[in-house]
């Protein structure tokens, strides 16, 4: 490949942004690619920004995932506690409808669970 403004020069690689063939005078290295000097040097710090903060983001996100099950369950059990023991009569919608969030937290505890595991075994 050349190199798009110097039809006469190798490519070492191509803009991160743009998609151009630069050669050594026309590239500016930023680390993690390539950008053409003084022009898309901005819009390549900001795409490798972005990748850092989801790598980071990734990182932090399976404690997250168990978050919202976690939250489903005790809903669950203030529903049904409510409907069983604090209410004059058993109240069998509100013990239904605890055993639902019950039920759907188990649900997604099940496919956040499976999730991760999968994403896990590609990393």
């Amino acid at each position: 490949m050349r190199c798009f403004n110097h039809h006469d020069k190798d490519a070492l690689g191509s803009c991160k942004h743009c998609a151009k063939g630069l050669c050594a005078d026309c590239a500016a290295d930023l680390g993690f690619g390539l950008a053409c000097r003084n022009l898309h040097e901005p819009q390549v710090e900001a795409v490798n920004s972005l990748v850092h903060r989801n790598v980071q983001a990734n990182r932090v996100a399976p404690a997250a995932w168990y978050i919202g099950p976690a939250f489903l369950a005790f809903m669950g059990a203030i529903f049904s506690g409510f409907g069983l023991f604090f209410s004059p009569q058993p109240s069998a919608f509100m013990i239904l409808l605890g055993l639902g969030f019950i039920a759907y937290s188990a649900f997604s505890f099940a496919i956040n669970y499976r999730v991760l595991k999968s994403s896990r075994k590609q990393a």
